[in-house]
């Protein structure tokens, strides 16, 4: 019987056949090898489904060289590094396949969802099933169509213990993906459907965003890391150095922090949807916790349960860096953009609230309150007024009252209702801490910044239309990727015609822009994951579009200094002092912004740039004359008149060295001009005479600047740049009108793109998020 039983799978009785063939081998025959093999193979049999007498007997006949050889001694070694908890697993994962199976090599998917969803239910104590359980299976199955009896894939029991190994390493069994554990009815009446609808709709919504962020964009990241290899970080360095060169610091310092923002409010939602997914994997992996434990009491699952959730640090982890990159951008971006991401920022808290935790308490809608009322000044305060005046003449107002005292440097304590709610709030965390431990801490702490980013987001609106922006850049997220098929095809059509416009392209050049287009459009038609980038970026660039410039970018006050050029004169141009000192005294005035009037002395170009002249010059010679005269344009026709002028003469020049059918890209050319102003003073001092004033401009104020004439008396703003402390001061040219010119002119404003290069505003800010409203810098 008993060896009938080990035969069966009973370990005790593998154990007890061990140890009666160990005894009798060591009594009555000690030379009987066969006797001794057999009960190792009996005493290996029960370790592995974790005996643990069978696996320290087996350890003696591995150390003393009883029943071991070249047969079983791997084995032996196997069974024997082999963790218990494995072999428990395994022992598990075997009774289920036998409770399912029948005797049968393998079972379907539907059967083994079926006996997990009566262990769940209860159904299955011990295995046995009374009369009437057996009867509402029998009618279940005899209601069930075949497919849903035997249906689904096919598993092996090797298939179970692979999944159960896997499990006590803390992943979930593969094979859990083939299982549906659902207990929707698919019999529900049209009405409670309709009732039912929104939910499943804000359901699919949710699970189609937590698959895309989770799960599509996550790929992409993956795969766009992969391609920075040491070359090809290199050749992108490149790429960007040369993009700064291209479009200059001050227009990249503009935009970069707005794609730095946008990125780490990205990685920021994937993070918590990757902590979504590891709560929803954790349920699937709860539900693996009960079957085994039914099949096998002595299996510990809070081990298991510890692994699986030692295997999700990494989404906090990258949602701490997120955090600090969008904190370190703030100071250098327009609160309208914070405004934009305000939705994403309050969905996120309410989801990641909810859900991310394995279960809510009060502590944590206590926490929340706490934190949201200390966050908002307007909720303090009225507080704190109240508490106030309820508390006069007990000595207490001094400490509820809005105060502050300077603790060293610019750091300030302050005092109040909102620092002793913070403070508060930093109890009740301490306190859970002691209470429950580490582990549901990081959860909360995820909502609770993303509800700080919400408020902070919220105290950025100033007035009911700051709300359109994030309607209008969400609607255009959402729609307009259905619209990015058309714009594609359309897009051709409406370049060239801004080209032929705009910069005078012939009609030639219009036919090969369009084709050069319609071929692209082609080829992303047949490579669908570039064409589905190309669609994204334009919709970045369509945002850009909208939101620019008054949206990202902080303009310099409008408003110049009271400056005059009198007073300039006075005290910063060369005397008696040296110009050393003359320079050390007034240097803090660099980049102060002055208007001032004076005569145009002289006008000239410092620097001419073509950029489709610099790049098709590397082009053979038999390319550039097509080129150039598809993209610029030919000699104009020299005017007709009786009188000879200067112009008719240059214009004859060019002609007769360059040919009356040659083709510039003067069209392309931006200049840099320098405008010398000369300069009047009420003030006389020795030596400064004759003093002048050099103005930079850029092709902004072109016209303006080619049809000035010597004389003419201008009134102009600018910035001093250079030569402060010498007769030639330079200023970046802002805006420049005419007073007395012989050509008339209308004035030329230019909007400067600038941003706060406070370089401590950053660590302020940050310093301020995590530790205020208690410590603020």
């Amino acid at each position: 019987m008993r060896s009938q039983l080990a035969e069966d799978g009973c370990p005790e009785s593998q154990l007890v056949m061990g140890k009666t063939l160990l005894q009798q081998q060591s009594q009555e025959n000690e030379g009987d090898e066969e006797g001794a093999r057999l009960a190792v193979f009996w005493l290996t049999r029960a370790s592995l489904q974790g005996s643990s007498e069978a696996t320290e007997l087996l350890q003696n006949c591995l150390d003393k060289n009883i029943g071991i050889c070249e047969h079983n001694y791997h084995e032996v070694r196997e069974c024997l590094a082999m963790d218990l908890q494995e072999k428990l697993a395994r022992r598990a994962a075997h009774m289920l396949f036998c409770s399912v199976s029948d005797g049968n090599d393998v079972i379907s998917s539907s059967g083994l969802t079926s006996k997990i969803q009566e262990v769940l239910a209860g159904d299955d104590e011990d295995g046995m099933e009374t009369e009437n359980q057996q009867q509402n299976h029998e009618q279940s199955e005899s209601c069930a169509t075949l497919e849903q009896r035997y249906g689904g894939e096919r598993f092996t029991e090797e298939h179970l213990v692979s999944g159960s190994v896997l499990y006590c390493q803390g992943r979930v069994p593969p094979l859990h993906h083939f299982l549906t554990l659902d207990s929707s009815s698919p019999k529900t009446s049209y009405v409670l459907q309709a009732i039912h609808w929104p939910y499943r709709a804000l359901e699919g919504i949710y699970h189609s965003c937590l698959h895309f962020f989770g799960v599509v964009l996550t790929n992409y990241a993956h795969k766009i890391l992969g391609f920075f290899t040491p070359v090809f970080s290199g050749l992108a360095i490149f790429l960007l150095g040369s993009l700064i060169s291209l479009f200059g610091v001050e227009n990249t310092a503009v935009v970069l922090p707005v794609i730095v923002s946008c990125i780490s409010l990205i990685i920021m939602v994937m993070s918590s949807v990757h902590m979504l997914l590891n709560r929803k994997r954790f349920n699937s992996f709860h539900i693996w916790s009960l079957v085994f434990s039914h099949f096998c009491s002595e299996l510990d699952i809070d081990r298991a349960e510890r692994r699986f959730k030692a295997r999700c640090w990494k989404p906090y982890g990258t949602m701490c860096m997120a955090v600090f990159f969008y904190l370190s951008t703030v100071p250098l971006t327009s609160p309208k953009l914070m405004i934009i991401f305000l939705p994403v920022m309050c969905v996120s808290a309410i989801i990641t609230f909810l859900l991310i935790p394995e279960r809510l308490n009060g502590w944590q809608f206590l926490s929340q309150i706490v934190y949201i009322s200390a966050m908002i000044p307007s909720v303090h305060t009225s507080i704190s007024s109240w508490l106030v005046s309820v508390s006069a003449g007990t000595g207490l107002e001094h400490i509820l009252a809005e105060n502050h005292i300077d603790v060293w440097w610019k750091l300030k304590f302050h005092l109040g209702v909102g620092p002793l709610l913070h403070l508060l709030w930093f109890g009740i965390q301490l306190g859970m801490v002691v209470c429950s431990g580490l582990v549901r801490l990081p959860p909360h702490l995820v909502s609770v910044v993303w509800c700080h980013l919400a408020v902070i987001a919220y105290q950025k609106v100033a007035t009911p239309t700051d709300i359109l922006y994030p309607v209008v850049g969400w609607s255009v997220l959402i729609f307009l990727p259905t619209l990015a098929s058309f714009l594609l095809l359309v897009g051709p059509a409406i370049i060239c015609a801004l080209l032929g416009y705009h910069v005078g392209v012939d009609n030639q050049a219009l036919l090969l822009l369009f084709l050069c287009s319609t071929i692209g459009l082609w080829i992303l038609k047949h490579l669908p994951n570039l064409l589905l980038v190309c669609k994204w970026v334009m919709v970045g660039l369509m945002l850009l579009v909208l939101m620019h410039p008054n949206l990202f970018v902080r303009s310099p006050s409008a408003q110049h200094s009271s400056l005059q050029w009198d007073s300039y004169t006075n005290v910063c141009l060369p005397s008696k002092d040296t110009g050393a000192v003359t320079v050390h005294g007034c240097l803090p005035l660099l980049e102060t912004l002055v208007k001032w009037q004076g005569s145009v002395a002289q006008v000239s170009i410092i620097s001419v740039h073509n950029l489709p002249e610099a790049v098709f010059s590397q082009l053979p010679t038999a390319l550039v004359k097509p080129i150039q005269c598809y993209l610029g344009k030919r000699l104009p026709p020299c005017p007709v008149s009786k009188i000879i002028t200067t112009q008719m003469e240059r214009c004859q020049l060019l002609h007769s060295v360059l040919g009356s059918d040659a083709c510039t890209l003067e069209n392309w050319n931006t200049y840099n001009f320098d405008i010398t102003v000369a300069m009047s003073s009420s003030y006389w001092k020795f030596g400064n005479e004759g003093s002048q004033v050099s103005l930079q401009a850029d092709s902004t104020f072109q016209d303006f600047v080619l049809k000035l004439h010597i004389g003419d008396k201008v009134e102009f703003v600018g910035a001093l740049s250079e030569g402060i402390g010498s007769l030639h001061p330079k200023l970046h040219l802002s805006s420049i009108k005419c007073i007395d010119c012989k050509s008339k002119l209308a004035p030329v404003h230019k909007v400067n793109l600038q941003i706060s290069y406070n370089i401590w505003a950053v660590p302020t800010f940050i310093f301020n998020f995590f530790l205020g409203p208690t410590l603020t810098i």
